[in-house]
């Protein structure tokens, strides 16, 4: 670095806004890592409001205010709440940049972001920072091409199905489309897809889909009953009656609009702040779960940065959970 350049790790408003304030490396260089982030800065799918393009960007922003959980410059910082053991004092986080894409060309696209996810997910866990809800179908399927012979299913948090299958408007690829396009490209039992928070109004094409083919739906009335840690074990023991291991997504129109206004396709009566993190920190306790993006995310649209807020906050109650924390530590 040359002289005179860089500032104390505290300071969150100083320097890069990578991720966590990870280091920034190329995808193809970086050595082993225990998480490697990654941004797909495409909203071309879209259908209702733009900005997702600009969600991997509003993240990292955020994110730099949680940089002391894992914090490689000095003591981590310890949250509220029982006394939990760290597994290890340090964790590896790089931030490999953003996939390069091709807008309006959605196949070149789509096989540039299979290439990228691929060659992270052979070196680290994969997260991945959208873009639009289309971009985990390619996602999925560069993490399954570096888990060669393993059947990967899904846990999707989100407001809608993403069942969609040929739109007459929009057609095969599209942001409505992607749990459809992951699960016949990998000829997944639909029973290894398991949907947490739908609601709203939904195609019959689709809901027929959903009960013909026994995917996995728990309502915002059942987390609510019984809590995001039952939640959270019920959707990863479905998922894993019929597949190898799990990727999550997590669709940020999950949370309801009054908490995350910045989201491309809002619905009243989604998840609350606290629900979305606790449910996102349940999933981390799951070794099972070896990939992870969060998309959807409009910072053009919540100008009081709640939306990137939250996600980046989330993002990390999930990381500490996956990564960091160990049982709780008796009392003497």
């Amino acid at each position: 670095m040359p002289k005179n350049f860089g500032n104390y790790f505290e300071m969150v408003f100083a320097d890069i806004a990578t991720f966590g304030k990870a280091p920034a490396v190329a995808s193809g260089s970086f050595p082993q890592a225990d998480l490697a982030v990654f941004g797909i800065p495409w909203d071309y799918t879209a259908t209702l409001r733009p900005g997702a393009r600009l969600g991997p960007r509003g993240i990292r922003e955020q994110s730099i205010w949680f940089h002391e959980v894992w914090n490689p410059g000095s003591t981590p910082l310890v949250g509220y709440g029982p006394p939990r053991e760290r597994k290890r004092d340090r964790m590896s986080i790089v931030d490999c940049g953003d996939v390069t894409i091709w807008p309006g060309d959605i196949m070149r696209t789509s096989e540039s972001i299979r290439a990228a996810a691929k060659s992270v997910a052979e070196k680290a866990f994969p997260l991945m920072l959208g873009g639009d809800h289309y971009v985990m179908f390619p996602t999925y399927q560069g993490v399954r091409d570096a888990h060669p012979g393993k059947t990967i299913g899904i846990i999707q948090i989100d407001a809608h199905n993403d069942l969609c299958d040929n739109d007459a408007v929009y057609g095969t690829h599209w942001s409505g489309t992607p749990m459809r396009r992951s699960i016949e490209d990998a000829r997944l039992d639909p029973r290894a897809l398991c949907q947490i928070g739908l609601r709203g109004y939904l195609g019959t094409v689709e809901r027929d889909y959903q009960r013909r083919n026994g995917v996995n739906i728990i309502h915002i009335p059942e987390l609510r009953a019984a809590g995001a840690e039952a939640v959270a074990a019920k959707a990863v023991k479905a998922v894993l009656e019929h597949a190898d291991l799990i990727y999550l997504t997590v669709d940020i129109d999950s949370v309801d609009p009054s908490a995350a206004p910045g989201c491309s396709t809002p619905v009243p009566g989604g998840l609350h702040g606290e629900e979305f993190i606790a449910l996102l920190r349940a999933l981390g306790q799951y070794e099972e779960i070896i990939a992870m993006d969060l998309v959807e995310v409009s910072p053009p649209l919540d100008p009081t940065n709640q939306t990137t807020l939250l996600a980046a906050y989330g993002i990390f109650g999930f990381i500490e959970e996956r990564f960091l924390l160990g049982p709780v530590i008796a009392s003497p």
